[in-house]
């Protein structure tokens, strides 16, 4: 029993000294358009992603959606096709859709994988007017 304590007590002080950088995951740090943000047609020409860490580049995932549209209460969720690009420093990524975007609601998902190997994600959403 007294091992068994020990042991854990060993464990628990091993993980509190690591240092908190390792404990780190990929977090989106900024994006242009901005989360919520609303944006002119003409500015919307590509979505840019910004990282707090390197992403391991085989992990990345970016889904672009069409979620609302003007004028079209119901308009059904609908893919937008577009090509990515990851940066040089491998903390950013660039979406660029094949077609200017049309006004109405969109949202941005990713996922990706950090030095960490941990895959994480989040969505946010913008408008273009």
């Amino acid at each position: 029993m007294r091992n068994s304590i020990m042991a854990a007590t060993l464990a628990t002080l091993a993980l509190v000294s690591i240092p908190g950088t390792a404990l780190a995951h990929a977090k989106l740090q900024s994006s242009t358009p901005a989360a919520n943000a609303t944006v002119a047609g003409a500015n919307a020409r590509s979505i840019n992603l910004v990282f707090n860490e390197r992403l391991i580049a085989s992990t990345v995932k970016a889904d672009l959606v069409m979620t609302g549209m003007p004028g079209m209460p119901n308009h059904a969720p609908m893919k937008i096709a577009f090509t990515s690009m990851m940066g040089r420093d491998g903390k950013s990524l660039m979406l660029m859709p094949k077609r200017a975007l049309a006004p109405g609601t969109y949202k941005v998902t990713w996922s990706a994988a950090g030095t960490d190997t941990h895959r994480m994600g989040s969505e946010f959403s913008f408008t273009v007017r």
